[in-house]
C-alpha cells in the first residue's frame, strides 16, 4: 500500500511527462509517415517529368533523321530525270554528315518482269559486278530471284559497291515485304528491326530499318488504288539503333539521373518479360529485363519510328537524384524520438516557417504583378485593379479614365542603339510617368512599349485626364540622355472615361484603344479621347480591310496603265502600272482610300507581288521601246524575298529586265538606309531602273541622289499644278532639271493636265511628260498603238 501511494504522486508528478513523450512519439511517427510519403510524392512527379523530357528528346532527334530521308524522298519526287548513282551517294553523304546512327541508306526501285533485264545490266554498267535481283534464302544466303510480276531490289546503297547485298529484292523476304506493302499503302514511313545480312564486328547488334515510300512524279495519291499504281520505289535507311540513340542523348545533354532502355517493339510472338532484353540501354548498372524493370519504380512511353513502337522504359539511374532515400523522413523521426522534451519548440519552428511560406507565397504574388524591366505594375494589376475600380464605381458613383500610351519611335531605338538602350529607356520613361501622376492614380507598363493610367478622384474627369494626357506628352517630348546618346521622342496617348464611354472592364480598354490608334493615325505625339465616330469607322475599316482580302483571293484588282512620252522626239516610251480595285458593290475605289489600309496590314505585300507579275506579263507584248513602271511600297523592302520576287516575276513573263523601271519613294530611304542600298545595287547589276518618285516632297536630300542608284527623278505634281502659278516652282523644276543632268540622270514630270504646263516643263528642259493631257491611266485592253492627236500635241509643242 505504501509503495501504491508513493507510486500515485510520481504518476501525477511525470504524467504531463509522459503524455508529451506519448504526443511527441505519436507525432514523430506521424510526421515522419507523412513526410516519407510527400518526399516519395515529389520524387515520382520529378522522376516522371525528367522521364517525359528525356522521352520528347529522344522523339525529337528520332524526328530529327526521319526528316532527313524524307528529303531524299522529296529529291526523288522532284526531279524530271532520274536520279544517278553518284548523285544518290552525294547527296546521301551530305544529309547525314555528322549524324551517326545512320548505318546505310539504299535506294529500291519497283522493277516489273520487262524491265529486269534492263535494271541488272544498268547496274553492271554502274560499277556493280555480277549485279543480279536475289532472293534470299531460309538459310541467310543468296540465290537467283525468280520471275515476279513485280521487285524491290537494292539498286542504289550507301554500301560498298563489293557488297553481296546489291539486288536482294525486298519482296522476297516476307517481313521487309509485309513493311514495304504497309509503306505503299499508307503514304506513311514504315519501320521494323532489323538484322543485317553483313554482321558487324561484336555481333549481331539492334538496328531499325525504315522505308519511305516514293511516287512518281506529279501523280495522284489519293486511294490505295492510285498509290500501288504510282509507287516508283522505296528508300530505305537502316539506324544503328544504340549508336543513334547514344548520340541524340550526348547532343541534348541528357540528364543523368535518368537510366533509360529502349526495347523492340511487341509482336504477335510471346516473349516472357525475363527474356526481353533492351536494345539500347543508357547506363550498363540498370535492370535490363522488363521483369527487373517492373519490379521498382518505372516510366513507361513509347519511341515512334515511322509506324512503329519501341518500347521505353525509364527507372531512376541508381544513386542518382531521383532515387527516394527518405532522408527528411529519417531526419524527422530522428528529431522527434530525441528531442520529445522540445516539442514546444519544435511547434514554434513550425509557425515561423509556416510564417516565411506565407511571406514567399506573398511576395510571389507581388513579383506576378510587377513588371521586372521597371519596376511598375504589369498587366495582371492592372486589370485587377480596374475591375475593383469599376465596382466601386457602380456602388458609389465615382468617375474614372483610362489612359492607354504608346511611345513614338521607340522601335528605331531598339533597332539602331540595341534592346540594352531600349530598355534603359523604358526605366527613364517609367519614372517620368510616375512623377506625373498622383499617389493613388494607377501606372502599369502593359508590354513592350506600351503603358496604361488609371486617373480617378476627379471633380472634371474629361478636363483632368486632358491635363494629365498634355502633361505626359510634354514630359516624355524633353530629350532624353543614354550613355552616349540624346534620344527624343514621343507618346500617343488615347483615353476613355467612365461611365461616359461604359462600365464594362473591356469595352472600356477597347475605347481607349480605339482613341490610341486614332492619335497615331493623326501624326503621333499627341492624346485623343473617344468618340463613337471611331467605332463607326473601326467596324468600316474592318469591312474594307475584309473586302480587301477577297480581292485580293479573288482577283477583282485590275492594273490600268499610264502612258510616259519623250519630250523631245515625242514617241511613247513606256506606261506606269497603277493598280484599280473595282468593288463589286461599291463600285471603282480610289488607290488613296485602299492602299495605305493595304500598307497598314500586310496586305501590301501580296498585292504588290501581284501588280508586279501583271505589269511584267502585260509589258512583254508591248514593242521592245517601250518600259513598264511599276510602285514599290517601303512595305514591301521590308521583305527579304523582295528581290528573288522581282527576277522571278521577269523570268515568268520574259521580260527583260532593261524594260523594267522600279519606282521608289523617299520613305525608304530613311530606315534600313545600308539594306535598302545593297538591294538597289542587285536590282541595277541585273539592269532593272530606279527612279525616285514624288521628289519634293519628303526630306529631299540630295545625299540620296549620290549615295543611291538612280536613273530617273520623277517630280512631284504638286509642283506642276502651280507651274504656271507660281513663278518659284519653275524655279525649283530647272534646279532639279540641272541637278539631274549634272547626276546623268534623267526627269520625268507627272500630273501634266494642260498644254501650257507642258509648254514650260518642255522649256524647262524636263526629258518625260506624263499625265491627264497625254494619256489616262486605261486597263491593257484598251491600249492600243500612240494616237495620232498625242504625237500632234507634243510636235505642234
Amino acid at each position: 500500500m505504501i509503495g501504491r501511494w508513493r507510486a500515485a504522486p510520481l504518476l501525477r508528478l511525470y504524467r504531463p511527462a509522459l503524455v508529451a513523450a506519448g504526443i511527441g512519439l505519436l507525432l514523430s511517427l506521424t510526421a515522419a509517415f507523412a513526410v516519407a510519403q510527400w518526399e516519395d510524392r515529389v520524387n515520382k512527379v520529378e522522376f516522371e517529368s525528367a522521364a517525359d523530357t528525356e522521352a520528347i528528346v529522344m522523339q525529337n532527334g528520332m524526328n530529327e533523321y526521319i526528316s532527313r530521308l524524307m528529303a531524299l524522298r522529296t529529291l526523288f519526287e522532284s526531279v524530271n530525270e532520274e536520279i544517278t548513282r553518284s548523285e544518290f551517294e552525294t547527296f546521301s553523304g551530305r544529309l547525314f554528315e555528322h549524324h551517326p546512327g545512320m548505318l546505310r541508306i539504299a535506294w529500291l526501285p519497283r522493277v516489273n518482269r520487262k524491265e529486269r533485264a534492263e535494271y541488272e545490266a544498268a547496274a553492271i554498267a554502274d560499277g556493280i559486278s555480277g549485279y543480279r535481283i536475289k532472293s534470299l534464302r531460309s538459310d541467310g544466303s543468296f540465290a537467283t530471284a525468280p520471275q515476279r510480276e513485280e521487285h524491290f531490289p537494292i539498286f542504289y546503297s550507301t554500301q560498298p559497291k563489293t557488297s553481296p547485298v546489291y539486288g536482294m529484292d525486298y519482296a522476297s523476304i516476307p517481313d521487309r515485304w509485309a513493311a514495304v506493302e504497309r509503306a505503299r499503302d499508307n503514304d506513311r514511313i514504315a519501320a521494323l528491326p532489323a538484322r543485317l545480312y553483313e554482321p558487324r564486328e561484336g555481333g549481331e547488334l539492334p538496328n531499325a530499318m525504315v522505308i519511305v515510300p516514293v511516287y512518281a512524279k506529279g501523280t495522284s495519291r489519293e486511294t490505295v488504288a492510285d498509290r500501288r499504281r504510282n509507287l516508283a520505289g522505296v528508300i530505305v535507311g537502316i539506324f544503328d539503333l544504340p549508336l543513334l540513340l547514344q548520340a541524340i542523348r550526348a547532343t541534348t545533354a541528357a540528364s543523368p539521373a535518368i537510366s533509360v532502355n529502349v526495347y523492340p517493339p511487341f509482336t504477335g510472338r510471346i516473349v516472357s518479360l525475363e527474356q526481353s532484353l533492351p536494345d539500347f540501354s543508357s547506363s550498363q548498372s540498370a535492370p535490363q529485363s522488363m521483369r527487373d524493370v517492373a519490379r521498382g519504380r518505372h516510366w513507361s512511353g513509347s519511341l515512334r519510328i515511322g509506324d512503329t513502337d519501341w518500347q521505353v522504359r525509364a527507372v531512376p539511374a541508381a544513386g542518382g537524384p531521383l532515387v527516394t532515400a527518405y532522408d527528411r523522413a529519417l531526419t524527422v523521426l530522428a528529431v522527434g524520438l530525441l528531442l520529445t522534451g522540445f516539442l514546444t519548440a519544435y511547434l514554434v519552428l513550425a509557425g515561423r516557417n509556416s510564417r516565411r511560406l506565407s511571406l514567399a507565397n506573398r511576395r510571389v504574388l507581388e513579383l506576378a504583378q510587377t513588371d521586372i524591366l521597371t519596376g511598375l505594375p504589369n498587366r495582371a494589376f492592372f486589370l485587377g485593379r480596374l475591375d475593383e475600380i469599376n465596382r466601386e464605381m457602380r456602388e458609389g458613383g465615382m468617375t474614372f479614365a483610362i489612359l492607354m500610351l504608346d511611345l513614338d519611335r521607340f522601335k528605331n531605338v531598339n533597332d539602331s542603339l540595341g534592346h540594352g538602350a531600349g530598355d534603359l529607356l523604358l526605366r527613364q520613361v517609367a519614372q517620368r510617368l510616375k512623377a506625373a501622376l498622383r499617389e493613388h492614380d494607377v501606372l502599369a507598363r502593359l508590354g513592350g512599349d506600351e503603358f496604361a493610367i488609371i486617373q480617378g478622384g476627379c471633380d472634371d474627369q474629361r478636363v483632368c485626364s486632358v491635363e494629365l494626357a498634355s502633361r505626359i506628352a510634354k514630359l516624355v517630348a524633353e530629350p532624353f540622355f543614354l550613355p552616349g546618346h540624346r534620344l527624343e521622342i514621343g507618346t500617343s496617348i488615347g483615353i476613355a472615361i467612365a461611365p461616359q464611354h461604359g462600365d464594362d472592364q473591356e469595352e472600356l480598354l477597347k475605347k481607349a484603344d480605339l482613341a490610341l490608334y486614332r492619335s497615331k493615325s493623326a501624326g503621333r505625339n499627341c492624346f485623343t479621347i473617344y468618340d463613337e465616330a471611331m467605332s463607326a469607322e473601326l467596324e468600316a475599316r474592318n469591312t474594307l480591310e475584309g473586302d480587301l482580302r477577297d480581292a485580293i483571293a479573288r482577283c477583282q484588282l485590275e492594273v490600268h496603265y499610264q502612258p510616259f512620252f519623250d519630250v523631245t522626239s515625242a514617241e511613247r516610251r513606256g506606261f506606269e502600272a497603277l493598280v484599280r480595285w473595282r468593288h463589286p458593290a461599291r463600285g471603282l475605289i480610289p488607290p488613296d482610300q485602299f492602299i495605305p489600309l493595304a500598307e497598314e496590314t500586310g496586305l501590301i505585300v501580296p498585292l504588290g507581288e501581284w501588280v508586279l507579275r501583271r505589269a511584267c506579263e502585260d509589258a512583254a507584248a508591248w514593242p521592245s521601246g517601250e518600259r513598264v513602271a511599276v510602285n514599290l511600297s517601303p512595305v514591301q523592302f521590308k521583305e527579304a524575298e523582295l528581290f528573288d520576287v522581282i527576277c522571278a516575276a521577269l523570268e515568268a513573263s520574259g521580260l527583260p529586265p532593261e524594260r523594267l523601271e522600279i519606282e521608289i519613294t523617299e520613305s525608304v530611304l530613311l530606315e534600313r538606309g545600308v539594306e535598302n542600298l545593297a538591294f538597289m545595287e542587285r536590282l541595277k547589276s541585273i539592269g532593272v531602273e530606279l527612279a525616285l518618285d514624288d521628289f519634293g516632297t519628303g526630306y529631299s536630300s540630295l545625299s540620296y541622289l549620290t549615295a543611291f542608284p538612280f536613273d530617273r527623278i520623277k517630280i512631284d505634281k504638286s509642283f506642276i499644278r502651280s507651274l504656271t502659278l507660281r513663278p518659284h516652282s519653275a524655279a525649283i523644276i530647272s534646279s532639279i532639271v540641272t541637278l539631274a543632268r549634272g547626276l546623268d540622270m534623267s526627269v520625268t514630270a507627272e500630273g501634266i493636265e494642260t498644254q501650257e504646263q507642258f509648254d514650260r516643263l518642255k522649256a524647262l528642259g524636263v526629258n518625260f511628260a506624263q499625265g491627264y493631257l497625254l494619256g489616262r491611266p486605261q486597263p491593257i485592253a484598251q491600249i492600243g498603238p500612240e494616237t495620232a492627236a498625242v504625237s500632234s500635241r507634243l510636235d505642234a509643242a
